[in-house]
């Protein structure tokens, strides 16, 4: 199934999933900084990272495009940004020289469309495919495929979703927001459980804030991580600062997020999967308790049944033999002997039935 997503679409998740990255809506690209995930240099408007190596994407797609401010710093560092072992990876994060070029690159135009192809090429565009692919139309899908393309892990944990969203539905509207909304669940879960990566669960919350209120289609305007999106951002997006970012810029600016995570293992339960794990274990317990007390219960009304009948016998057979020892008329003891063997009958009536609204009841 293909489907087609408009311009305003894709901006819509290009503005939010900037914001998450550097808190702008449509980015800052002059963002440069080092975070402790160890991806090393973080750059420009999707964080652009040594390790994943889309950074020295960016850097040789500004070189070929022509670009002339830092090109001899830049073009001596992509031996550096090709190798992304740990070792040249913690280098060039503290390479100051490299990341003033960086900085003073993103005020040219070579470098932003250097940045903006490299982002729809490796983020955006498979985004869309996989949209496609799985024939999801709504802004909302897309922005949360983009922003997991973007963020990282995607694969791993949509892996997961197969096996737990039914696959085949009549309106394919209803499997897709069936789908998404699993999926964030899960995301969002693995995000707050792996203590690194909880800084960065404000992305699913916002995701999850707009499923619940089923904004679908994301209208704006939208307040995305503190910052606030509307139709004059989409309108000229790339008319944004650019201005290479201070100190109080970056105090200023949201956290930004730690982009292309890896497949990290899912945790241990948490404390209330495992008092919801302990409570199921409880209650099965209980079943089984409740089951042996019905049980019980039943063999007691059986037993009571059966005293009740030996004691009316005796109580007749005892009022037969004292009126016949008293010389009572025959008509009164048989008459008593009557009366109780009657009551004997009715509480044995009244056992029974209790004992079978039971069994309806189980």
């Amino acid at each position: 199934m293909t489907t087609t997503f408009t311009d305003k679409d894709k901006l819509k998740a290009l503005a939010i999933v900037h914001v998450f990255e550097t808190g702008k809506p449509f980015g800052d690209y002059a963002a440069c900084v080092v975070l402790n995930d160890g991806a090393g240099v973080s750059y420009g408007i999707n964080q652009f990272t040594h390790r994943s190596g889309s950074l020295a994407a960016v850097v040789r797609t500004y070189l070929s495009l022509g670009g002339t401010v830092s090109r001899e710093t830049l073009s001596a560092k992509l031996p550096s940004l090709a190798d992304k072992s740990a070792g040249s990876v913690a280098r060039l994060s503290r390479d100051e020289q490299f990341k003033r070029a960086l900085r003073a690159a993103a005020a040219t135009g070579e470098m932003r469309l250097a940045q903006r192809r490299v982002a729809e090429e490796r983020y955006l565009q498979p985004a869309i495919d996989t949209c496609e692919r799985m024939g999801f139309v709504t802004p909302l899908a897309l922005a949360v495929v983009y922003d997991s393309i973007t963020h990282g892990s995607w694969d791993w944990i949509s892996a997961r979703v197969k096996a737990s969203v039914p696959s085949v539905y009549r309106d394919p509207l209803i499997f897709e927001k069936s789908w998404i909304t699993e999926y964030v669940r899960l995301r969002h879960r693995w995000l707050t459980e792996v203590r690194r990566l909880r800084v960065t669960n404000y992305r699913t919350k916002f995701f999850l804030n707009q499923i619940a209120i089923s904004n679908w289609t994301l209208a704006l305007p939208l307040t995305v991580h503190g910052a606030r999106i509307t139709n004059e951002h989409l309108d000229k997006p790339l008319e944004n600062s650019v201005a290479v970012e201070t100190t109080s810029d970056a105090q200023d600016r949201p956290p930004i997020a730690p982009a292309e995570t890896e497949a990290i293992p899912w945790p241990e339960p948490s404390i209330t999967e495992k008092a919801g794990q302990f409570a199921s274990t409880a209650a099965s317990g209980f079943d089984r308790i409740d089951g042996a007390f019905n049980s019980l219960v039943r063999r007691s009304d059986a037993a009571k049944s059966m005293w009740t009948t030996v004691a009316g016998s005796a109580s007749q057979a005892a009022w037969a033999v004292f009126g016949f020892v008293i010389g009572l008329p025959r008509v009164v003891w048989i008459g008593v002997a009557a009366i109780a063997a009657a009551l004997t009958l009715l509480y044995l009536y009244r056992q029974i039935t209790l004992g079978r609204i039971r069994e309806l009841r189980q």
